[in-house]
């Protein structure tokens, strides 16, 4: 089942500001990479379980390229004087179960506390449910609070167990509380 997402949905952030959710695109990689660049150790961490600087430019193009049948990936675009941002994204992939995927979600330091990330995984949510997933997994570092956070308001039912300092959270989208 495939479902549209309109090519681009206004957000307004609790700042005021405004950005852009659409589907990522192939000629995003320069904004990408720009957004992994500037990011604090913390959200790359986060995101990536790794401190990493940047990701290789063959493995960003991995990562823009999609298959619709099995991945869904948003970004969320900042322009301020002219100047583009890519400042948040969120994805799941399925797994081998088709109507699992795995989440993740990540939002730049500049833009953290603003509401994005819950409209990221709300977003998701109603996609998954549009595409006939019924459960999300994901795997949280610990001290990845905001994070764990965001995953109890909008699944209080969730699973969740922790493997030393990783935290794997599963719940189903019939579950999750929109916004």
């Amino acid at each position: 089942m495939s479902h549209q997402v309109p090519p681009v949905s206004p957000f307004v952030l609790s700042d005021g500001r405004c950005i852009s959710i659409r589907p990522v695109a192939p000629e995003d990689q320069p904004l990408i990479a720009e957004a992994i660049r500037t990011a604090s150790r913390e959200t790359l961490l986060h995101r990536f379980f790794t401190p990493l600087r940047s990701v290789a430019p063959e493995d960003l193009r991995r990562m823009l390229t999609l298959d619709p049948a099995q991945e869904f990936c948003i970004v969320g675009e900042y322009v301020e004087d002219s100047v583009r941002r890519i400042i948040c994204g969120a994805r799941y992939v399925r797994l081998r179960e088709p109507t699992r995927a795995e989440i993740a979600i990540t939002v730049h330091d500049d833009f953290q506390g603003q509401g994005t990330g819950h409209q990221l995984l709300k977003l998701l949510v109603e996609r998954g449910r549009a595409d006939g997933i019924r459960t999300f997994v994901a795997d949280v570092l610990a001290e990845n609070t905001a994070m764990l956070h965001l995953l109890q308001k909008t699944a209080p039912h969730r699973h969740s167990t922790f493997s030393g300092s990783v935290c794997h959270v599963e719940f189903d989208l019939a579950d999750a509380k929109p916004a």
